[in-house]
């Protein structure tokens, strides 16, 4: 079980530390750091550490081990945390490495707390990222301002309140508005507002936050089967709209899923699979030249910044592509056959799904995918109303085949 207040001198404290300076320490955690024997700090706390207690929190690997000596030896060490132990602090990785019962936990005020008082704002209905020594891409951050009004976003060198708004204007996203705070809780805090593109020219310190508004955010949710005038086309086949609701609901995509498109046309359904993830990534494979610039300008249309155009043909274009959690077969030049066999030796499981207009392609994917689990096979054969001669009438489009299977990984 979790420590409390009254039982404080049993295994290890996690204290959060605030953002600033020592106005933000807490009494609590004063008397925390004065019960341990030990205290792991970071160098911005060094001085509210008495010497003969304190050990430096970096390289933070030896610090961990060190810490889960002490734990195991019954010595009262403490581990002072940047801001709030429960927003993106070390909390989640001590809880991995020693366990609930061993810790007590005690609340700081964090820099999400200090930025917007700074700005005046409530931050209850706030979506909070974190791209300091955390994975947060462009697609995502865009994502998630465009689909709400308020996000925080905690920033370091790397990941800056520069990147964020260069990410903004790459993503559409020009006429949010947005507030950066540098070296909050300190005697030099600065809070700057603006627009994303005259924010993007700016240095920032690297301790710093950043927060968006957006006047309009749109509904948060997939979008399945757009309007096929929505794309740029060309002379490139594309795959229509109620197809391409079929092959979403084969591919049972999730948010933060890994897709390989294989023979991406126009990219239709690249830019669908991109917009169903956006917290994933979408290769699109391609070999015509056409094609692929049809998928650059989609891309740049729908400002799918999670997808990654690969030149050439597969299989040999799939050499070195990151892992795929799900792969459509589009289009194979009619070697779906080998495509399938390459497939066969990755190691990871993920959802496969493949069109086919002939019933030649759809007997060869059917062969190729017997061993398969859970293989299944659908005909769509779609009728779209059209004017002719003054009156209505359904014209019959071609029938598409739509097979799908799970690779288990090999054995």
């Amino acid at each position: 079980m979790y420590g409390s207040r009254g039982d404080s001198t049993r295994g290890i404290t996690v204290i959060g530390g605030g953002p600033g300076d020592g106005d933000y320490l807490t009494g609590q955690a004063r008397a925390a750091i004065g019960r341990a024997e030990r205290v792991y700090a970071a160098r911005r706390y060094f001085e509210f550490v008495p010497p003969e207690k304190l050990r430096p929190l970096e390289p933070l690997a030896a610090a961990l081990t060190a810490i889960g000596a002490d734990c195991r030896a019954g010595i009262r060490a403490a581990v002072i945390v940047s801001g709030d132990p429960g927003v993106f602090s070390l909390l989640a990785a001590l809880k991995r490495r020693l366990g609930d019962e061993n810790l007590t936990v005690v609340p700081g005020v964090s820099a999400l707390q200090a930025f917007c008082a700074a700005l005046g704002e409530a931050w209850q209905d706030s979506r909070v990222l974190s791209g300091h020594g955390r994975i947060l891409s462009e697609n995502a951050l865009a994502y998630t301002v465009r689909t709400n009004a308020s996000v925080v976003v905690f920033c370091d060198a790397e990941r800056s309140p520069a990147w964020v708004c260069a990410t903004l204007v790459r993503a559409g996203l020009p006429d949010t508005s947005v507030a950066v705070g540098e070296r909050l809780g300190y005697a030099d805090e600065r809070v700057t507002i603006g627009a994303p593109g005259d924010l993007a020219r700016g240095g920032y310190d690297a301790l710093s936050m950043a927060r968006v508004l957006n006047p309009d955010p749109e509904p948060a949710g997939p979008r399945v089967g757009m309007p096929d005038d929505a794309f740029i086309r060309g002379k490139t086949p594309m795959t229509k709209r109620e197809i391409r609701a079929g092959i979403a609901s084969a591919l049972r995509l999730r948010p933060d899923a890994l897709v390989w498109d294989i023979g991406a046309g126009t990219g239709s359904v690249t830019i669908e699979s991109a917009l169903q993830c956006p917290f994933g990534d979408v290769y699109a494979v391609e070999r015509d030249a056409g094609a692929i610039e049809l998928i650059r300008r989609n891309i740049e249309r729908f400002h799918a910044l999670n997808v990654h155009v690969v030149e050439g043909s597969a299989p040999d274009a799939l050499a070195g592509l990151p892992a795929p959690t799900h792969v459509f077969i589009g289009g194979s030049g009619g070697g779906c056959g080998a495509i399938i066999d390459s497939l066969r030796r990755l190691d990871a499981p993920f959802r496969l799904a493949a069109t086919a207009v002939t019933l030649e392609t759809a007997h060869e994917l059917l062969a190729a995918l017997s061993d398969w689990h859970g293989v299944e096979a659908a005909q769509l054969a779609v009728s779209r109303l059209e004017l002719v001669g003054g009156c209505h009438m359904f014209r019959a489009r071609n029938p598409v085949f739509i097979i799908s299977a799970d690779w288990e990984g090999r054995a």
